[in-house]
């Protein structure tokens, strides 16, 4: 029996190998049609050199702006130019500044943005931030700020997240 079955087995296993042209035709449809997805990453320029002006409070635990005008933004921010440090500038002909910051802290706290993305079937674009603190209390408090330039890019709503959180949304048109 096992002499029998042997070979009727590797017949089976054969005839399954074997590669009908006709059935792989009709397995494929050629009219299916495959969309991108929408989503993609947002062109960001950080911005450095600036800090928020005193005269600028924060009380919220995470503050978002949208700026679209150099007016706006140096009533907001002030330059800190050292001898070693380049300043960029805001373009607000071609872009929208987005910033966020915090109230002053005794620790070292740096925002960052963790993704920036932008659907490209409603034009909106969504920036997700965190902030993160050194444990050591230092002698002088910081006011933590993050900058940064995205393309204007017409009618667009701009969601800002603090980590996974909708903070806010702002309704931008050029």
């Amino acid at each position: 029996m096992r002499r029998f079955f042997m070979p009727v087995a590797m017949l089976i296993l054969a005839a399954a190998c074997q590669n009908n042209p006709q059935q792989h035709t009709e397995d494929m449809d050629s009219t299916v049609a495959t969309t991108p997805d929408p989503v993609t990453q947002l062109d960001v320029t950080p911005l450095s050199g600036f800090f928020v002006k005193n005269t600028v409070k924060v009380s919220d635990s995470l503050t978002f702006w949208v700026i679209d005008n150099q007016q706006s933004f140096d009533s907001l921010f002030g330059v800190a130019k050292t001898m070693n440090n380049k300043i960029v500038a805001p373009d607000f002909g071609t872009s929208i500044v987005v910033a966020a910051t915090m109230p002053a802290t005794y620790y070292g706290t740096q925002l960052s943005l963790d993704s920036a993305t932008l659907n490209t079937n409603t034009n909106n674009a969504a920036l997700h931030f965190s902030a993160a603190a050194s444990a050591e209390k230092s002698s002088y408090a910081v006011v933590p700020l993050w900058l940064g330039a995205i393309p204007k890019t017409g009618k667009t709503a701009i969601q800002l997240y603090n980590g996974d959180q909708l903070a806010t949304t702002v309704n931008e048109q050029e």
